[in-house]
This record gives structure tokens, sequence and C-alpha cells, in this order.
């Protein structure tokens, strides 16, 4: 294989040309009105991230100004904002997350030009809840926050790699010398199992250890003793499996984990830590994975679950009193979906975000105890400018009759059978769509198409047989799937069969290409951006095949390129190129290391050797998606003339 593709190499070289830019369909006035749709669309969300103080007097926002990202404070009783630290889009700090460690102290993971990750600590000087100043200072580098330990004054958790595992600490920020307390003598896990990820409780103690064997590709659970001091290995399993330890009951006799094990959904599990048994399922929704377990900020607690159910996040809480507010906010909140998002260690105030298809977030403060709901913030409010297009859930059956989930996003415009967009999305496996907002989807149907985001088979969600089914199925059954959900919304009469174009990125991207190749007699054009092209050269790519065991698990996900090499080529656009009868938009990041800016290369050569018609965009300084606002705008503007080109459209 090594062999031919290097020859691939050597010919596509010799025939390397420039296609000509995206032709002009429409006038100057068109591509202002795109131009300034998209820059609401994807300029980046006033507010990024907001998180209680553990007593609850206090919020931390981090907002965008467009220039730069600032850390502000705001009391919840008055309101009143105050500034914390900024950090400056050309300098050299950039804030990625921030941490309550007690009432007046907060921790920043950021990134430190030429230090790399550290932390940074802003000590509160606050006199009858009035901020009355800032003390800001640099702490340690090349360390991260694990457990904040909000009611432990002056003390958290941090991990720092080491090789591959992670070494945890406590740091004591009362004490000087915060970079001797990570000497060795000072791990919390010192002699702990070989494990990469851990579990620590309220006080900071170390409990659980796990990861997985490279060796034996087995996943491997270990818990530790807290009288004996010593750790017992409790699960071993196959990696196919699911078995996430969540939190260790106070009496360390039972590990919460969320697993598939014993079935085909992943469901919440007491496990005897003694026996090394399955104790009793706690909760399980069948026909939806679950979630995620929702935990106390104490880590002691399990207070509920949260799974995807018609597209959107769902709750359960398990307490009376948890039930009692999530009522509560329902009824006060009808229009989108609420769900809680931070409590103070009290629970007497929580704060809430809301969210729906045509809501990319709202925040308010929640008075438990009087049912008091207050907004004091939105991720997006320029976006009510704009009609937004609600979704709807479209089920559909396969060729083999699989069922599968599709949401449709219709413009809010009153257009009779819009043309059809379908963004099939990344992976293809492990990843989903939801209905939740989404930014691509509403920028599209805000230009009056539709989108039909299908969760194929490999999407996760739906348990493990489903996920496993996408399994080396590129260009074969997932692309039925995505068929069976336009077949349905066609023969429901919601768009027009004769506009339908497929979009996508990443396997996405791949799925439009192939689908153009397969199928034009559904698909009028076909766009890709950071899509693969060629199955084989993913193998070439040591980010995705660096080991033996990411190799095996890329052929499983993919094929075995040295046992099905035909397969592999049959399935990959690059070398069906010559079927290709519909216009083909393609773009890459010139920076991407996931898909490689080869398949890009390859792709336009080919189709330049078989004169195929396409218009393409290779984008400055993106990787595997979009970092820059002016890349975005400018990819969609392009995009969206070449829809308008493709389907014979009017202008905005």
């Amino acid at each position: 294989m090594k062999k031919y593709l290097t020859t691939l190499v050597l010919v596509f070289i010799s025939f390397y040309t420039f296609s000509n830019e995206l032709v002009t369909i429409s006038e100057e006035s068109h591509i202002k009105k795109t131009e300034k749709i998209a820059n609401s669309f994807f300029k980046a969300y006033q507010v990024n991230s907001v998180k209680l103080s553990p007593d609850g007097n206090f919020i931390l926002l981090m907002q965008d100004t467009g220039t730069l990202s600032q850390l502000v404070l705001l009391n919840t009783e008055t309101f009143k904002k105050s500034l914390i630290i900024e950090d400056k889009f050309d300098d050299q700090i950039s804030i990625e997350d921030f941490y309550w460690i007690d009432n007046s102290s907060i921790v920043l993971e950021a990134y430190i030009e030429g230090k790399g990750r550290g932390l940074l600590l802003s000590k509160l000087i606050i006199d009858k809840l009035e901020l009355k100043g800032v003390e800001n200072k640099y702490l340690l580098d090349d360390v991260f926050l694990s457990n904040p330990l909000p009611d432990v004054k002056n003390k958290f958790i941090v991990g720092k790699w080491d090789e591959g595992k992670t070494s945890l600490y406590r740091l004591d920020i009362s004490r000087e010398g915060l970079k001797g307390q990570l000497r060795s003598k000072f791990k919390l896990n010192k002699r702990g199992p070989e494990a990469t990820h851990w579990l620590t409780n309220s006080n900071g103690i170390v409990t659980v250890g796990y990861g997985v064997d490279e060796n034996k590709s087995k996943k491997r659970v270990w818990v530790k003793d807290l009288k004996s001091r010593k750790w017992d290995l409790i699960w071993e399993g196959e990696e196919k499996f699911t078995f996430q330890p969540v939190l260790v009951s106070k009496d360390n006799k039972t590990l919460y984990i969320l697993s598939n094990e014993q079935d085909d959904f992943i469901s919440l599990y007491e496990y005897d830590i003694v026996d090394k048994t399955y104790k009793e399922k706690v909760y399980d929704n069948v026909g939806f994975d679950i979630h995620s377990a929702i935990v106390s900020i104490d880590r002691e607690n399990i207070l509920g679950v949260s799974f995807i159910e018609d597209g959107f996040l769902k709750h359960i809480y398990f307490s009376e009193i948890d039930k009692v507010l999530d009522g509560a906010l329902k009824l006060a909140i009808d229009e989108s979906k609420p769900y809680v998002i931070d409590f103070n260690l009290k629970k007497t105030i929580a704060i809430v975000e809301t969210s729906s298809s045509i809501d990319p977030g709202t925040y308010h403060l929640f008075r438990i105890d009087s049912l008091e709901l207050i907004k004091f913030s939105s991720k997006a409010p320029w976006l009510k400018q704009y009609d937004l297009g609600s979704s709807q859930v479209i089920i559909s059956k396969s060729t083999d009759g699989q069922s599968i989930e599709s949401y449709l996003t219709l413009p809010a415009s009153k257009t009779t059978n819009p043309p059809l967009i379908v963004l099939p999305h990344g992976g293809p496996i492990s990843v989903r769509d939801t209905r939740h907002f989404n930014t691509h989807v509403q920028f599209l149907a805000s230009l009056g198409y539709a989108v039909l985001q299908p969760n194929y088979r490999g999407s996760s969600g739906y348990g493990k047989e489903f996920k496993n089914e996408g399994m080396q199925q590129w260009g074969r059954l997932i692309e039925n799937d995505i068929q069976s959900g336009i077949n349905e919304v066609i023969n429901q009469g919601l768009v027009d069969p004769s506009k339908v174009c497929i979009y996508g990125i990443s396997y996405g991207g791949y799925s439009a290409l192939i689908s153009a190749i397969n199928r034009p007699d559904i698909f009028k054009c076909a766009a890709s951006y950071a899509g693969v092209t060629d199955l084989t050269l993913l193998f070439n790519n040591v980010n995705l095949s660096e080991s033996e065991r990411s190799n095996n698990l890329l052929s499983k996900i993919v094929g075995d390129p040295e046992t099905e090499l035909d397969i592999l080529m049959k399935y990959s656009p690059v070398y069906e190129a010559k079927k290709i009868t519909v216009p083909i938009f393609l773009a890459q990041g010139d920076k991407d290391t996931i898909v490689d800016i080869e398949h890009y290369y390859r792709m336009k050569i080919i189709m330049d050797i078989y004169g195929v018609k396409y218009d393409s965009v290779l984008l400055e300084g993106e990787a595997h998606g979009f970092k820059y606002l002016k890349s975005i705008v400018l990819f969609y503007t392009k995009l969206d003339l070449f829809f308008r080109k493709s389907l014979n459209l009017e202008e905005i």
C-alpha cells in the first residue's frame, strides 16, 4: 500500500494546477447582505461561561467584547458588575477556564505565550458584598485544576501531565513556595495504579483511578481502600464497553457508574466495590443512552441524570427538592428548555440556562425559596433581529429497516417547499446532532434554506448496537440512512425535491462528496469543508494512527488498508471522481492536522483531470474547523453563492 500511495502522490504533483476563483453570480449588494448576516451569526457570544460562587453572593461571567475577553463579577443582589481581569486577543495571555476555589478566590486556567498552559489567581477584596479590589498573580506553569474544593479555603487539587499520566497535588495558596508543593513526595496518587484519570472526593482524597491498558486494549478501574490505602482493580473490560466512574459512596462500598456492559444502552448503576459486581440499575431510559450524571457541587451526591430525547437535553432529578425545582422551572419558563447549570453549596440559589432551536442560551438567577426567576444575561441577543427557524423531528426507515432520527429546520419565511441543504455531522462514530441552537443551521435557514441533520448509524445516544453498526460503513449504510431522511421530508412535501444539495464538515464533507458521486439524481450540488477524500490516506496521518492501538481503532472505524484496500478505494471520492456530474465546492484550512491538506489537493487535481466543475477555497490559518471570524464569513459567503448558482435561486 505504501508503494502505491507514494506513486499516486508523484502523479498528483506532476498534474498540479489551480482552479479558478468562485464566479460571482449576483450583484455586490447580495454579497454584502450575506456578509452582514454571517458576521452577526458567527461572531463570538457576548457571554461564554457563568459560574456561581460557593455562597451564592456572586456570579462570574466570561464576556466577549469583540476585541477582548473580560472576566466580570456580578452581585446577585444588586446585579452590579465589576471587572476582574481582561484578556486582549493580541496579548500574551489567553484565559481558557475559571473556577471558584472559595468565596473570594478564583483560579484561572490560561495559555501564556512562552510558558504554555498554567494557572492564575484572582484574589477578591470584598467588604459587605462590595468588591473593593482585585489582586491578580501568576501561580504555576504546566498544570491544570482538577478539583476546586469549594468548601476548603485556600486549597485545591491540580493535575500535571507526566509521560501520558496525570499526577495530582493539593496546593495551599496561603503558603509560600507553590512549586515546592509539586515535589514527588507530595503527589496524592504517588502509589496509585497505572491510571490516566482520577476521581477525588469533597476533601480532595483520591478515590478512583481509571484508564486504558494500551497493550491489552482493555479499560481498567481501580478503587482505593481508605483504611489500608491499597488500590484494588475492581473492573476490567473491552474498550467497546462504556464503564465510566462517577462517584464513590461515603462508605466507600459502592461506585456509581455509567455503563452499557450489561445492556445496549448506557444507564446509571451501583457497582459493588467489594464483590466487584453490579448491584442495582439506578436509572435507565430505554431507547436512549444516559448522557451524564448530575453530581452535587461538593461531589458527595448524585442529583440526577441527563439524556437527549427528541433532540433536546433533558434532566431527571432524584431528590424531592430537585424535582420541585425542576417542576417550578418548567412552569416559569415554557418557551424553551430550562436546566440548572450551577448551585451554591446550600442549594438556595441556582443559575438556570434556557435554550432552544432558536435561542443559543439565556441565563437566569433562580432563588429557590421564593421561586423568583431573574434573567441576567443572554449569549447572543442581537440574533433577535432575525426570523429563526424552529426544528422538528423526522423519523425514517433506512434500506435495512433501521429507524433513523433526523432534525429538519425550516426557514421562518412562509416559503412553500424551500430548497434543502442536507447537513451530515462529523465523526462519524460517537458524534451526534441535537435540536439545540446550531449557528450553521440557523444561518442557512435565515437565507431561506431548509436544513436536514440526520443522526445516521454510528451516532451517539442511541445505544452501542446502533453505534457499532456505523463501523466501516463509509459511503454505504451511513449514506443510506441519510438518504432515508431525505426521502421522508420529500414524501411529506416539506421541501422542493428538485433543489437539494448536501454539505458537511469532516466526515460530513466526505459524505457530501461520496453522495454526489452515488446519487446525482438527488443532489444538484455538494460542498465539503475539511472532508476526507482518500480513505487510505488517513493511515498516513500520525495524529490518527501514531500507535498500534490508534491504528487498530482507525481500522475498525474505516476499514483495514492491508486487507480491504480495494474497498477503501471504491468508497474514496478521489478514486471515483470521474463519476461526478454535479458542481462541487471544496474548502480546507491550511493548518488542518486531522484531515491533512493532501486530501484537498488530491481532490482538486483529480477533478481537474476529469474536467469536473468545481469551486474551491483554501482558508489561511484555519485547522479542522473555524477559528477566525473573517474565514467563516468568507467561507459562507462563497458557499451561499455556490448554492444559489447550483440551485438557480434568486438573491436574498
